[in-house]
């Protein structure tokens, strides 16, 4: 009887267990794995997860769990519509295995160019609350680019930015956070970095810098590059265009490797941030696609070396880890 009781016993506490404590914190250990990766010490600075507006293929634990397991040292989430930076702090407190971060994307969701929200996430996310996207799917250049209808956010005219604007520079300045440029024009991206660059923001990084959004040109992206922005090339942007598997991305131009290839060996490695964007179920898994990225542009003549500055360091330093 006394043996009975105890494996009713054991079975409940199994049960409750299951139930009180995270999935991610129960199983078998999920980082075991000890094979090299060619990906090891990386950093991916722009991944979708869910919860999201847009179906995702991983929530944030699971890339978190996926980062670990390529011994990534860490990643960003980014969302169009909500801070990430909550998020964040709740997965490193379930996977320290990995730093991850987040941020607040300047979208019409938070206000467009809100300090207010700024502010907010850096006081909730602590460390881990990093990141500043100027607006992306509610820029007004995004809304013309891709002829959708809507009243789209500005953050500069005729080469200088708009109160608003400079009051979030400020902040980010004042915080040491990271600055990233989002679906913007290119004439507004120099705008602010001009700016950012007076206000002594150590940190900034333009957002997909060859994609239509916000579509520089070689010229403004050396000039970019002179003034202390970091540029940055994601590998969702080789997959876009007519052929693309996700039917949201088959507007958009292709970025072929061979292109991105191209301008790290005129610009020079040592200013780009590799980076994946991915998230949408139709496209690789975020660490997958960073390995792809990462053995293409070794296939156009990319060295190790600049493949680590690009993917290791040069992040680390925008992020201070």
């Amino acid at each position: 009887m006394a043996v009975y009781i105890i494996r009713i016993t054991a079975v409940f506490w199994l049960i409750f267990s299951s139930f009180s404590l995270p999935l991610y914190a129960v199983g078998e250990p999920p980082f075991a794995n000890s094979q090299e990766s060619i990906i090891e010490g990386a950093i991916d600075f722009h991944i979708h997860s869910s919860p999201d507006v847009i179906p995702r293929s991983l929530d944030d634990f699971e890339v978190a769990k996926s980062a670990a397991r390529s011994h990534m040292k860490a990643v960003v989430l980014k969302n169009h519509y909500a801070s990430t930076a909550a998020r964040a702090v709740l997965v490193n407190k379930i996977i320290p295995e990995i730093q991850v971060f987040g941020g607040v994307v300047l979208n019409h969701a938070v206000g467009g160019i809100n300090p207010d929200a700024v502010e907010a996430m850096h006081r909730i996310g602590g460390k881990y609350g990093k990141i500043v996207w100027l607006p992306t799917v509610d820029a007004e250049h995004h809304l013309q680019v891709f002829h959708q209808p809507g009243i789209g956010i500005k953050v500069a005219e005729n080469g200088n930015v708009l109160p608003e604007t400079a009051a979030v520079l400020k902040i980010v300045a004042k915080e040491n956070l990271v600055l990233e440029t989002g679906h913007i024009s290119s004439e507004e991206v120099m705008a602010v970095v001009t700016e950012a660059s007076l206000l002594n923001i150590k940190n900034i990084l333009i957002t997909h810098a060859m994609a239509d959004v916000p579509g520089l040109s070689l010229e403004n992206m050396q000039r970019a590059a002179q003034m202390g922005a970091f540029l940055e090339l994601a590998f969702v942007n080789d997959l876009m265009g007519e052929n693309a598997a996700d039917e949201g991305h088959k507007n958009w131009h292709q970025v072929s490797i061979s292109k991105m290839a191209a301008a790290i060996k005129l610009i020079g490695a040592e200013h780009f941030v590799m980076s994946t964007d991915l998230g949408r179920k139709p496209d690789p898994l975020p660490a997958e696609g960073y390995k792809l990225f990462v053995k293409k542009l070794i296939e156009e003549g990319i060295s190790q070396r600049e493949i680590d500055l690009m993917m290791k360091e040069n992040p680390a330093r925008l992020l201070g880890i």
